[in-house]
């Protein structure tokens, strides 16, 4: 069984989105130096992996005048070699992996 209800299979030639957004666990620590919460660790099927460096970090602010997107973004490089951008909405104070 695919976990999908009978009679509801996507059809082969159906659109889907890409890249979009995973929710994701990320401990954080605030510092007088950064704005906003600094990611220092992530939270991943039970496990604790830890970020070796912040590559990156910038903002995104747009659409204020329908419904607000506040994200900041990071580039973060992780103890095991994995490179992953994250980001907070302001807004909702979430977190979010997002691929490229």
């Amino acid at each position: 069984m695919n976990g999908r209800r009978p009679g509801r299979e996507r059809p082969k030639d159906a659109l889907r989105f890409l890249n979009q957004p995973r929710p994701i666990d990320v401990l954080t620590e605030q510092r007088a130096d950064h704005p906003g919460p600094l990611p220092v660790a992530l939270l991943q099927d039970g496990q604790t992996r830890a970020i070796e460096r912040l590559e990156d970090t910038w903002l995104l602010e747009d659409e204020w005048w329908r419904q607000r997107i506040c994200r900041r973004y990071y580039r973060l490089a992780l103890v095991d070699g994995l490179r992953l951008t994250v980001f907070h909405d302001c807004a909702t104070d979430a977190w979010y992996a997002q691929g490229y």
